[in-house]
């Protein structure tokens, strides 16, 4: 990396680089405390002691009463008898010595695994072949060996391992190893709650090691929902979610990237390719910015280390009511991990590759660029400018440069690292992480590039039985580096003629311009023309209190106060550089392009957001009851604050403010503050785990709005069906574990993004400069405009109806849904005539409409053949938005209103002409309609040929119509598929979307910008041309492109369905192949788990492969070709834990 030329960091920098140092060292304090509280917890169990005194109760009834007293755990399957009545007495005596006396005689045996007591039944041989005496014939027996894990590799602790047809069996211990003796022949079952049940063969095998599959319908899985979490199978909203391995498949530096595709109605396209800048704009269901919640607190998730996230869930629906005006868009729920009971595990996760640019179409050479620029001349009756001694010249490469590939290098490196401790006991348990991103970009200067820290800790204590305290704290650094002129800079190397060198004349000395843009490898280097920097730090923490309170069963309180702050740091550092022309002539070296004075901007931000949030909740069941409340207050307060400070250079020899000149000096700054407060209910109910209904609201204030529009209530209600748990259903339907109707309705309000304080009248201040006396300016002050004491909330009501169900255990899954949200009360101001004298703007209003609605369907399916286990699972979902009410001026004739009225009309309409083909000759254009306004004498064979709409005769805006979608897609499509055998798995995801176009026109359509100050792509070689460009009577021949220009041709560069481009895709997002290496190997070396990885993120991409759309990355929005491309990776990664 180049240096910036800068001479130290002012004191507003060094700050925050110190509390991120605290950061890391307190986390560190934390965890050591954490681990060492471990041990010593771990410690103290092993040396329990009880007092009990029971008579006549049930073995699981003392069970119960030594786990309350210690931190044991007992682990036990149903051939364990604890229904069986027994009696102790016991004073302050050892845990093994009450299980010495109550199990004494019985059929079961105990070991002590850390804080986990195992249970088990005594191996017999049962005999009941006749009368006493009779001779016992045992068959020969073997001994076998295995573990059981499941799909993430950890290992399964208490499976059961029971051989066919007995009562033989054990057990897994805490690694998930377990030794049985089995008959020559048989066959074991293993199994254990929350998986599904796997049997297997034993006769050539001693070692077996299985992997569980989860049973989702067993386990009952709990998803994050809105303040709180809910069994699956009990969610009546619209919830999908996904887990961890999903989310870090996908090899990329922002989490938003990894989500595309994966979760139906989530939507995500990624428009840049950009280090650092290269996150996706994500909405749900094409309804707007959609509110980020992390761990319960609003916060971004962009440069969230994906390792951290342990699941990330969405509410598309009326379930996001209770987040209030924030969740009108729906809401993603990103929680990260936490740590689980057990030993300290370490787990590290890294991968390097190189990134690949996916698509980007090729400029023209040397030898093309002349060939065709001088066709473009004599399609004009103008001379050629080069003569045959140049085109050979050029053909032989002499004299030429090829711009982007000068500029851009083929691969650019990227690597990432992440290592994670995690563990606990039963009373303390603690997570932490640290992650390392690198990420460089496409320019040979190497002075683009990305890198980014992540910090993270969780920690939960239990203080008392009753009582629980949280603490997270997360902190980020990421910087962002690149040459000033790195943003234009594609189109200074589209802008460059390949005719021209690198430097003038080929003097070092002296860069060259190419074309009316800078030297694109002169402004590619920091060195040159200096730099755009950010650096951010980012810390968020927060500490909840949880307690049962104990006086009622199911009731508790919690208490969440967070903190968090953001520093942004911008600098910019324009240097004055030069670039000549050589004058052979006088053998001078003339400017031809400057910034003649450094300039530094220097802009610092701090961002500042409190929460506080406090809650009660209450869950209990009452026989075929099953009842949940919440009640809770959240208040936040944010306040930004910014200062900025310009200067200009005469000496560019240190890059700080103070060092600047002191005239054509400039400072600003500013401060804003907002605050909100909120109360939500919630109650849930299911009868039987049939019937389910959920009630909430929100009760939302606004610092927006007047005190009398101030509050707002937003209520929402949904019901489920599970028509599965219905004895006439089971009965009929045996294979079907769920199948449940479901439905919500509710209403949202939403404070919009408009202007604070509308309902008061006076002056903004400050508002423009004016010149006072002689005191040069001075700032000044505007009238409000009119106030509007009614202005409030627009609201938003939702219907979402769907159905999932699920058949053999997952074999097969379905998910459906309908969604329809219509949104009142947008802003909008009145067009009405006002006299000049009335002095006043008029103010906004509730006045706008819109509705959105769409559908998504979700298939899955999954299985397990031998060593085999796949599971594919596809989702599609389509979305489209239309206007309701839009304030407007009366229409002034039919034509106006049928054009411009866009009430009741879809949005995203993309008008334009109608191309029927090219002109073949000049009697075709003779015999068209008039386009050019001249005749038609402009038009040229191969030029676009436009349908005549109105039918007058003439080419004109009147024959515009709707013509495309706009370049949003409306369709959104995924398929996941994974596949293990053995020590072998092997993840694709495909992602897609359709419905959407993009415009390729004006310089696309110009390609020698303005005769010739720049170039074009090669893709003009295929073109119209005349057999003899020198000769106007020559054949024309036909070809892909129109005709030639010097300065291109307005008519064929308007929007029209030929320069319109369908942009619907498919990708291969993720592709992914990893070997575990077996137990056997790495327990020698001391690890638990090993595996290696090769991995690829947007390897191939399919599109329409016509025209211009082989060469253009379907993400991509920008027409003229002027930004920075998406990319492909290529990584090689590996899994630890030690």
């Amino acid at each position: 990396m180049k240096n910036n030329n800068s001479m130290g960091n002012d004191l507003t920098e060094k700050v925050p680089y110190k509390h991120f140092l605290w950061i890391m060292r307190t986390t560190f304090i934390l965890l050591f405390t954490c681990v060492f509280c471990s041990m010593a917890e771990i410690g103290h169990t092993q040396n329990a002691r009880v007092t009990i005194n029971k008579r006549n109760s049930t073995l699981r009834e003392v069970l119960n009463e030594i786990e309350k007293q210690t931190d044991y755990l007992f682990i036990y399957n149903n051939e364990v008898n604890t229904n069986e009545k027994v009696s102790v007495r016991a004073k302050q005596e050892a845990v093994s010595s009450v299980l010495n006396a109550l199990l004494k005689n019985k059929d079961i045996d105990y070991s002590m695994e850390g804080n986990h007591i195992i249970l088990s039944v005594c191996d017999k041989i049962v005999n009941e072949l006749g009368e006493i005496g009779t001779t016992i014939i045992q068959q020969q027996k073997k001994q076998i060996t295995g573990k059981i894990t499941d799909e993430q590799g950890e290992s399964i602790i208490g499976a059961n391992i029971v051989e066919v047809g007995t009562t033989n069996g054990t057990i897994t211990d805490m690694d998930g190893n377990f030794t049985l003796q089995v008959e020559n022949d048989a066959s074991i079952q293993v199994s254990y709650i929350g998986y599904l049940e796997q049997t297997v063969n034993v006769s050539n095998q001693s070692n077996i090691n299985l992997i569980l599959i989860e049973d989702t319908q067993a386990l009952e899985e709990v998803v994050v929902v809105g303040y709180g979490v809910q069994r699956r199978a009990s969610v009546t909203g619209s919830v999908a979610s996904i887990q961890a391995s999903d989310i870090t498949s996908a090899k990329t530096a922002s989490v938003t990237n990894a989500l595309a595709g994966k979760l139906p109605g989530l939507r995500a396209v990624q428009r840049s390719g950009a280090p650092g800048d290269d996150a996706a704009s994500i909405d749900i269901r094409g309804y707007g910015n959609a509110l980020i919640i992390v761990d319960g607190i609003e916060r971004d998730f962009n440069q969230i280390d994906a390792n951290d996230i342990e699941s990330i869930s969405i509410l598309k629906d009326a379930s996001a009511a209770v987040y209030g005006f924030k969740g009108a868009n729906g809401v993603i729920l990103v929680t990260t991990k936490k740590g689980q009971q057990g030993k300290a595990k370490i787990d590290y996760t890294g991968y390097y590759g190189f990134q690949k640019i996916t698509r980007y179409p090729k400029l023209m050479n040397g030898y093309e660029y002349a060939l065709l620029y001088n066709e473009a001349q004599q399609n004009l009756g103008v001379n050629a400018p080069f003569s045959d001694e140049d085109l050979t010249k050029f053909q032989q490469g002499i004299g030429t440069t090829d711009w982007f590939n000068e500029t851009v290098r083929n691969t650019m490196p990227q690597m990432y690292h992440n290592v994670s401790v995690s563990g606990g006991s039963e009373k303390v348990k603690y997570f932490f992480s640290f992650g390392l991103t690198d990420q460089e970009g496409m320019y040979k200067s190497n002075d683009y590039n990305f890198q980014r820290y992540n910090v993270r800790s969780n920690i939960n204590a239990e203080i008392t039985k009753s009582l629980t305290v949280d603490l997270q704290l997360s902190g980020r650094l990421d910087s962002r580096q690149k040459p000033y002129e790195a943003e234009p800079l594609t189109r200074s190397i589209q802008m460059a003629r390949p005719i021209y060198s690198i430097y003038a004349n080929d003097n070092p000395d002296y860069w060259q311009v190419p074309g009316d843009k800078g030297n694109p490898i002169h402004l590619s280097e920091i060195d040159n023309v200096g730099y755009s920097n950010r650096d951010r730090r980012v810390f968020n923490g927060a500490i909840s209190f949880n307690w049962k309170i104990p006086w009622l069963q199911g009731l508790s309180a919690k208490a969440m106060l967070a903190y968090d702050f953001t520093n942004t740091n911008n600098k910019n550092w324009y240097k004055e550089y030069y670039e000549y022309l050589y004058d052979a002539s006088t053998d001078t070296y003339n400017i031809a392009g400057s910034h003649t004075i450094s300039e530094l901007t220097a802009k610092n931000e701090n961002y500042f957001k409190p929460t506080q949030q406090y809650s009660l909740n209450y869950n209990n069941e009452f026989g075929s009851h099953d009842i949940s409340a919440l009640l809770l207050w959240e208040l936040y307060n944010d306040r930004t604050e910014w200062v900025e400070a310009y200067r200009q250079f005469s000496i560019s020899a240190i890059d700080q403010i103070n060092a600047g000149d002191k005239v054509n000096i400039n400072n600003g700054g500013n401060a804003s503050v907002s605050a909100h407060q909120g109360f939500v209910g919630r109650f849930n109910y299911a009868y039987a785990s049939k019937y389910l209904a959920e009630l909430s609201f929100r009760y939302d204030g606004s610092y927006k709005f007047a005190p009398e529009k101030r509050w707002g209530f937003f209520p929402a209600i949904s019901l489920g069906w599970r028509v599965s748990e219905e004895s006439f259903f089971k009965e009929k339907f045996e294979n079907v574990e769920n199948l449940k109707l479901r439905g919500s309705y509710g209403k949202i309000g939403d404070e919009g993004d408009f202007a604070a304080y509308q309902y008061l009248s006076g002056y903004t201040y400050p508002n423009g400069n004016y010149v006072l006396g002689s005191g040069g300016l001075s700032n000044g002050a505007k009238d409000k405009g009119m106030p509007n004491l009614n202005l409030t909330w627009y609201e938003s009501t939702t219907l979402n109806v769907g159905f999932e169900t699920s058949v053999n255990q997952g074999l097969l899954s379905l998910e459906f849904d309908y969604f329809h949200r219509n949104r009142e009360g947008l802003l909008a101001t009145r067009l009405l005539t006002l006299p000049t004298t009335f002095g006043k703007s008029l103010p906004q209003e509730n006045l706008n409409s819109d509705n959105t609605k769409g559908f998504e369907i979700v298939l899955g399916h999954r299985n397990k053949i031998s060593d085999f286990t796949y599971d594919i699972k596809g989702n599609f979902s389509a979305t489209r938005s239309s206007y309701g009410h839009v304030e407007r001026a009366e229409s002034a004739n039919m034509y106006d209103n049928w054009r411009n009225n866009t009430n009741d009309r879809f949005k995203s309409i993309s008008w334009g002409k109608k191309v029927l083909g090219q002109f073949q000759s000049y009697e075709d254009i003779l015999n068209s309609p008039i386009q050019d306004g001249n005749g038609n004498k402009s038009l040229m064979p191969g030029d676009l040929k436009y349908q005549d709409w109105n039918n007058d005769g003439i080419i004109d805006g009147k024959d515009d119509q709707p013509i495309g979608h706009g370049d949003n897609p409306w369709m959104y499509y995924g398929l996941n598929l994974f596949g293990s055998y053995k020590n072998i798995d092997v993840t694709l995801f495909f992602q897609g979307a359709a419905g959407h176009e993009v415009f390729t026109s004006g310089d696309f359509m110009d390609p020698f910008i303005q005769q010739g100050l720049g170039n074009g792509l090669n893709l003009w070689m295929d073109r119209w041309h005349r057999e003899d460009p020198s000769d106007p009577y020559s054949n024309w021949i036909s070809g892909f492109m129109p005709a030639l220009r010097p300065a291109g041709f307005q008519a064929n560069t308007s929007n029209n369905t030929w320069t319109m481009q369908k942009a619907s895709y498919l990708r291969l997002k993720t592709l992914e192949v990893g070997y575990s290496f077996s137990d056997n190997w790495i327990k020698g070396v001391g690890l638990e788990k090993l595996r290696l990885y090769v991995n690829s993120f947007n390897l191939l991409t399919f599109t329409n492969n016509t025209g211009i759309m082989k060469y253009m990355d379907p993400e991509n929005s920008n027409g003229h070709f002027r930004y920075y491309p998406q990319m492909k990776t290529f990584n090689f990664g590996i899994n630890l834990t030690f």
